[in-house]
């Protein structure tokens, strides 16, 4: 049987683009995937408003590789194509705070907010979790498609990499919706429908700790390229010391006969994985303090870490934007419902995080001042909002909206549904 190749490149001495060049070449160069004269979609990795250096966004140094790799193999028109989270401050002033705007100008390159164009309407019987998508129809004309991710971990999904990036692509309502099922299986099934696509991943730096944007910079020095998004994410995976054969939307993709994701299946080119790895910290939100909120919350090693972490991220981007003491008093319940009620003063409020706090929620949902988030988990900027449109605090600096790390007080989480 024959392999699927994901080439693994070493950067060492060579520039940028000769690694990039290299690692294309090593899956049969840009002349095995683009046609002359064939337009180019590139989709990078524009999730918030962070540095790359941080290793949360694809560097212009990778991206300004794949631009004049596909010129100079004969393509027509150049698209950088991309829908950021961070819906609020908007994918252009992105690409214009990272220097992308620039960087298109310099080449001639076409810069598209997925989030603002038409969409395409896609239903289909293997979309079993959403029923249907809503993707930017750009996707759908023709254009030879280029990932370029970068190497993450991520709460949710344990690491991110070639497939949820492709998350970008769909409709601001799609993204949030991808939080209201089981994200992993979701995002194997919107591959099911998506035209195939090459990948070349940025992983000159990745994160690791709280990805995909608060978390720490890991210098790794290398680019990945492959056809085949589902063995690239496995290769990318093993580099960062995980087993794909544990992360769920991995082995979604290997049922939905996405691709391979064992080791016997894939043939790595270049450097070997041995000579590259290192253990990333997984995204695992430590227990924290936000001064004036209450967390009601029950640890333990075995269960989801999801609302946790959104909630983290919720409260982190009101805390950067200077507006957490406006919120003195929220109470928050996340992972478990509690046996006895949660006493609540009459300006308080209480927000139930999640799935696994519907019973009490629903127990509980005629008491003024309670509230329940769906999601498992729900959007990190879902939870943002809900806590401001229950206090009526509008977000003024939308600078902010994608939080930047910062430092937290750990708590005593030894007692069970302790209050924080």
């Amino acid at each position: 049987m024959e392999k699927t190749r994901v080439a693994l490149v070493r950067q060492g001495e060579q520039t940028v683009f000769e690694a990039v060049k290299e690692a294309v070449d090593r899956i049969g160069g840009i002349g095995n995937y683009l046609k002359r004269g064939q337009s180019v979609i590139l989709k990078p990795n524009y999730t918030g408003n962070v540095p790359e250096d941080t290793g949360g966004v694809t560097s212009c140094r990778v991206l300004e590789s794949v631009i004049r790799l596909v010129k100079e193999g004969g393509a027509g028109e150049v698209t950088i194509l991309e829908g950021c989270g961070t819906i609020a401050l908007g994918t252009q002033r992105i690409f214009e705070n990272l220097g992308v705007t620039d960087l298109a100008a310099k080449y001639g390159v076409r810069l598209l907010d997925a989030n603002l164009l038409p969409m395409r309407i896609v239903k289909d019987e293997k979309l079993c979790e959403m029923g249907s998508l809503a993707i930017a129809e750009p996707v759908f004309d023709g254009s030879l498609i280029i990932n370029i991710p970068v190497m993450k971990t991520h709460p949710l999904v344990e690491v991110t990499v070639a497939m949820k990036n492709m998350n970008g692509l769909l409709s601001p309502a799609d993204k949030r919706r991808f939080h209201e099922v089981n994200l992993r299986k979701a995002i194997a099934e919107y591959h099911t429908v998506l035209p195939p696509y090459l990948t070349i991943v940025d992983g000159l730096t990745g994160m690791e700790g709280m990805g995909p944007v608060e978390g720490m910079p890991v210098p790794l020095g290398v680019i990945m390229a492959g056809e085949n998004p589902a063995a690239v994410d496995a290769v990318a995976a093993r580099v960062m010391g995980f087993c794909p054969e544990k992360i769920p939307y991995l082995q979604y993709a290997k049922k939905a006969g996405i691709g391979p994701v064992s080791e016997e299946e894939i043939e790595v080119t270049g450097a070997a994985i041995e000579e590259v790895r290192r253990e990333f910290a997984p995204a695992v939100p430590e227990p924290t303090c936000y001064p004036g909120v209450k967390i009601w919350d029950e640890p333990s090693p075995t269960r989801c870490i999801g609302c946790r972490a959104v909630m983290s991220i919720a409260l982190n981007r009101l805390k950067a934007a200077g507006d957490l003491p406006e919120f003195e008093g929220m109470g928050i319940l996340i992972n478990k419902s509690p046996e006895s009620p949660i006493e609540l003063t009459e300006s308080s409020h209480l927000f139930c995080i999640g799935a696994c706090t519907r019973d009490y929620y629903e127990k509980h949902k005629n008491k003024l001042g309670i509230h329940f988030i769906p999601g498992c988990a729900p959007a990190g900027l879902t939870v943002e909002d809900t806590f401001r449109g229950i206090y009526n605090i509008p977000r003024i600096n939308t600078e902010i909206t994608a939080a930047l790390p910062v430092t937290h007080s750990p708590t005593d989480v030894s007692a069970p549904l302790m209050p924080r």
